[in-house]
């Protein structure tokens, strides 16, 4: 079943830059439009004989409404832009336009419009801390006794040549620690 085509606002809008220069970027919506306005592949001139003829032509304003609609928002008449979605400003007057909104009121009805993420498995998570109320992280105290440990093994280590440590150095270090018990 094909889409029903857009309905663009009874007073037609007058196309600002911005929306012609989005258009330019986006090449697969010129390119479709060209196809069926001139039966060419978009080039460098489309564009400018595109302004002129939407200018005079009901046909091609509807035209351009619909390939925009149909190429852009896959035919579909956007009521919102998605949520946590981010539009140049060209695309969000062509949507607003399909719409028969003003890009303002547009911007309105997209503002807020993230539904609450549903949890799928288990309980919901628990609502995070406010920052102040979170305790500081600090790093551990090292007991005097580890440390000690620490200073010892370096010792060991410092003694030794490269990769090997004397033995005896192992031995009076293990002695050294049972004898603290």
């Amino acid at each position: 079943m094909a889409s029903p085509s857009p309905t663009p606002p009874p007073a037609r809008a007058r196309v600002p830059a911005h929306a012609w220069a989005w258009l330019q970027r986006s090449r697969s919506v010129l390119n479709e439009i060209a196809e069926q306005l001139y039966g060419t592949h978009g080039d460098s001139h489309t564009l400018e004989k595109l302004k002129a003829d939407h200018a005079a032509d009901p046909f091609v304003q509807d035209l351009v409404a619909r390939v925009v609609c149909d190429v852009a928002f896959n035919g579909r008449v956007p009521e919102r832009r998605p949520a946590g979605a981010r539009w140049d400003r060209g695309l969000t007057w062509w949507a607003a336009h399909l719409a028969g909104v003003t890009p303002t009121e547009f911007e309105a009805r997209s503002a807020g419009t993230a539904p609450p993420q549903q949890v799928l498995f288990g309980a919901p998570p628990p609502a995070p801390e406010p920052v102040e109320s979170r305790p500081t992280r600090r790093k551990p105290l090292v007991s005097v006794e580890r440390r000690a440990m620490v200073q010892a093994l370096r010792d060991v280590l410092a003694a030794g040549d490269g990769h090997q440590v004397p033995a005896d150095a192992v031995r009076a270090l293990i002695e050294q620690l049972e004898g603290e018990e």
